[in-house]
């Protein structure tokens, strides 16, 4: 019988978004750039990467926040199984504040560069939660 998987719900909760203001010319979050969470920062210090698909983001124009303004927020679920290398900083993790690597990549492959092309206005910790624990099937 193999070892459970953990289970961890990995979110920047809409209530609290990053805000950034859009700066480069050739296209915007959404249209042109997505958003992109590259790693996820325990509390630890431990940077846990991320797979292009494990979180959605989510960027809209911020209402309240002006000309070129958007807000992003993000969710997503990652099992560990257990041979897998993180597995010991995640069955230690408990509810927490989190910290997150975030790109905005063009269509063209293109990196948007901080301070040149976007500037974060506002960001709030994400939240790491365990889940469950699932058997492997």
């Amino acid at each position: 019988m193999s070892e459970p998987n953990v289970l961890v719900s990995f979110r920047l909760e809409r209530e609290t978004p990053l805000r950034v203001k859009w700066l480069a010319s050739d296209g915007v979050p959404g249209d042109g750039y997505k958003a992109q969470i590259t790693a996820v920062i325990l509390p630890t210090g431990q940077r846990l990467a991320m797979h292009g698909s494990s979180i959605l983001e989510q960027t809209h124009p911020d209402p309240g926040g002006g000309a070129h303004a958007y807000l992003m927020t993000f969710t997503g679920v990652v099992g560990y199984a257990h041979d897998h290398a993180d597995r010991p900083h995640v069955e230690a993790l408990a509810d927490s504040e989190i910290d997150y690597e975030l790109e905005f990549v063009a269509e063209d492959g293109r990196i948007a560069v901080a301070e040149q092309d976007y500037h974060i206005t506002e960001r709030p910790p994400g939240m790491a939660r365990v889940l469950s624990k699932k058997t492997d099937a």
